[in-house]
C-alpha cells in the first residue's frame, strides 16, 4: 500500500491502466499476507467493493453485496461526519487529500462495535476527475480497547492519589491537633495529667491506626498485594474474643452479642482475622444505632468458616453498596468518628488473600457484613 501510495503522490493521483492493474494486484497479496483489507470506489462515489476483512470489520457476510450507504450507515454515528470529511477530500479533484482516519463501526449483522484505521488516496485521470478512490482498512479494536483500559487505570490512579492526599491530610491532622492542644493543656493544668494523657493516648491510637491502614492500602493497591502467614496450630477463636474485648472496653455503653462455634480449625492468618474482624466492629460502631446490640457470629464447620458482624441502623442505599468496598469510601457519619474510607477495603483484601469474600446485606434497619471463606487451603 506504501508503493502504491507513493505512485500516486509522484504522479498526482494518475496512473496508466497497467499500472493500476498491478498495483491492485500486488496491494491485494500483501493485504491478505498481512491479514489488512481492501477496499475500492469506483469514480469516487459509485461501486463499492471491499475484501472478506473489510466485511468482518463492518459486521457483514463476506460475501454480501455492499454499497456507499453500507458504508456510511455501519459507522459509529459520532463518526460519521468527520470520516465523510475525509474522504470528500480524498475524491476531491482540487485537494487529493490523503485519506488517514480512525473510526469506530456498528455491525450491521452483529452489533458489534470495532475499530478501523483506514488509509487511502483517489485515482484521477489526466483530466483531473476521480476514477476510483482505493486503500486499505485494518481492525485495530484490540489496540483502541487497550488504550481505553489505561486512560480508565490512569484516570483511577490519579483519583486515587487525590483522595489518598486529600484525606490522609484531613484525618492525620485532627488526632494530631489533639495530641498537641493535649500537651499544651499539660503544661498548663497538670493536675489533670491523668486525665489528658488518656486523650493523647486515643489519640496516638487512632493516628497508629490510620497509618497502618495507610500501609495496608499500599500494599494491597500499589503493591504485590496483602501477605498472609497461615496456620491451623493455634486456635483462631481467642483472638476473635480478645478483639470483641477490646471494643466492649472502649465503649461500655454498647452491647456486643456473641456466638461462636469452632468445630475444626481454620488455616488462616490470625493477625489479619482479627483485624478484619476489629475493622467490621469498628464500622458496626460508627454507622450503628448506638442503642442496639451488635451481633458477632463465627462458625467454622463442613470446610467452611463464616464470619459475620450485624448492626440495626440506616439501610445502606443501593447505589452506595457498590462502592462499600472501594478504598477512600466513606459513608455519612455522625460527629467526628471519620476514618480513611479503607477499612472495608482492607476487609475484601484479606478476604481475596485467604481465598474468600465478603458481602454484605442492607434491608429493613439491619446491616450485615458476612466473610465466607474455607477453612484449609
Amino acid at each position: 500500500m506504501k508503493t502504491l501510495l507513493a505512485k500516486l503522490e509522484a504522479s498526482g493521483g494518475v496512473l496508466s491502466t497497467a499500472e493500476l492493474v498491478l498495483a491492485e494486484e500486488r496491494l491485494r497479496l500483501a493485504t491478505d499476507a498481512a491479514d489488512i483489507g481492501w477496499w475500492d470506489v469506483e469514480e469516487g462515489h459509485g461501486q463499492l467493493s471491499w475484501s472478506p476483512h473489510v466485511h468482518a470489520m463492518f459486521g457483514v457476510s463476506a460475501d454480501a453485496p455492499v454499497t456507499m450507504d453500507d458504508f456510511y450507515d455501519g459507522l459509529h454515528p459520532d463518526d460519521r461526519e468527520r470520516v465523510a470529511a475525509f474522504y470528500a477530500a480524498a475524491a476531491d479533484p482540487t485537494r487529493r487529500a490523503l485519506y488517514d482516519v480512525e473510526y469506530r463501526t456498528i455491525g450491521k449483522e452483529d452489533g458489534v462495535i470495532r475499530w478501523v484505521a483506514a488509509k487511502g488516496r483517489g485515482v484521477f485521470d489526466e483530466s483531473g476527475r476521480c476514477q476510483r478512490v482505493i486503500g486499505t482498512a485494518r481492525d485495530i479494536t484490540e489496540r483502541m480497547l487497550a488504550q481505553e483500559e489505561k486512560l480508565a487505570r490512569d484516570r483511577e490512579t490519579a483519583e486515587l492519589r487525590e483522595q489518598f492526599i486529600a484525606v490522609l491530610g484531613h484525618d492525620l491532622r485532627n488526632p494530631l491537633a489533639s495530641v498537641a492542644s493535649g500537651t499544651r493543656l499539660l503544661a498548663r493544668q497538670p493536675e489533670r495529667a491523668v486525665e489528658i494523657a488518656g486523650h493523647i493516648e486515643r489519640s496516638i491510637s487512632r493516628m497508629s491506626e490510620l497509618i497502618e491502614n495507610i500501609l495496608d492500602f499500599a500494599r494491597g493497591r500499589l503493591g504485590g498485594g496483602f501477605v498472609t502467614t497461615r496456620d491451623s496450630e493455634k486456635p483462631l477463636d481467642p483472638v476473635l474474643l480478645q478483639v470483641i474485648e477490646e471494643f466492649r472496653t472502649m465503649h461500655p455503653e454498647r452491647d456486643i452479642a456473641t456466638e461462636i462455634d469452632f468445630r475444626e480449625p481454620v488455616q488462616c492468618d490470625r493477625q489479619r482475622m482479627g483485624q478484619l474482624l476489629s475493622n467490621l466492629l469498628g464500622n458496626a460502631f460508627v454507622y450503628g444505632a448506638p442503642a442496639a446490640p451488635i451481633q458477632v457470629q463465627a462458625f467454622a464447620r463442613q470446610g467452611q468458616f463464616e464470619l459475620a458482624v450485624t448492626n440495626s441502623g440506616p439501610t445502606i442505599e443501593p447505589a452506595d453498596v457498590e462502592r462499600l468496598f472501594q478504598p477512600f469510601f466513606r459513608g455519612t457519619v455522625r460527629g467526628s468518628r471519620e476514618g480513611l474510607g479503607l477499612g472495608l477495603y482492607i476487609c475484601s483484601e484479606i478476604a481475596k488473600a485467604h481465598g474468600g469474600t465478603i458481602s454484605v446485606s442492607s434491608e429493613n434497619g439491619t446491616t450485615s457484613f458476612t466473610l465466607r471463606m474455607p477453612t484449609a487451603v
